[in-house]
């Protein structure tokens, strides 16, 4: 799901975090009083290949969970090329789903750099879908605009078109705020 930099700095007015966010998830989780574990880099990765590894996952799902492990937390990952960056942000782990959150940079001649979130959020089980699809639209909720414009969304597509095709996840290269 992306997120445009304005949605977040909405959100970070509606809840209280100050100016300067580094996790702007995160710290909306805690604000909200979520039950989560914060992961590092290296914990995000690791959650991933669990969630790839665990029991009752089809094969399919768990390739495509590996695969998106090794194209989003690879240092030669598939933007350094592009002068289209994706950085790691922060994650959180709850009982039945895994969210993280990418920074994903987009320079533009002669015009301001664009920013986006991209919140990547992975259902452990069939609740943990309802759960978190329930805790996200209670953020966008309070925070009382949508997370993208249609303009936002043309502003995005550069990294749209950068993962169409080599990451196959729902929402990658459509607008899943139109269907929330």
């Amino acid at each position: 799901m992306y997120v445009s930099k304005r949605f977040l700095d909405k959100a970070s007015k509606t809840f209280g975090l100050g100016l300067i966010v580094r996790k702007p998830l995160i710290e909306i989780f805690r604000k909200m009083g979520v039950p989560f574990k914060e992961l590092d880099r290296d914990e995000a990765k690791m959650a991933l290949d669990r969630i790839a590894e665990s029991k009752g996952i089809t094969i399919t799902a768990s390739q495509l969970i590996k695969s998106l492990a090794a194209a989003l937390f690879l240092p030669t990952g598939i933007f350094i090329a592009t002068l289209k960056k994706v950085f790691y942000r922060s994650g959180a782990e709850t009982e039945d789903s895994v969210v993280l959150e990418f920074l994903a940079e987009i320079p533009r001649a002669f015009r301001p750099t664009l920013f986006y979130d991209i919140w990547l959020v992975i259902p452990k089980m069939e609740a943990g879908e309802v759960n978190v699809k329930r805790l996200i639209k209670t953020i966008v909720d309070k925070t009382g605009t949508v997370p993208l414009t249609e303009e936002e969304w043309e502003g995005v597509q550069p990294i749209v078109e950068k993962l169409r095709g080599r990451l196959e996840v729902k929402g990658v290269a459509e607008n899943l705020w139109k269907a929330f």
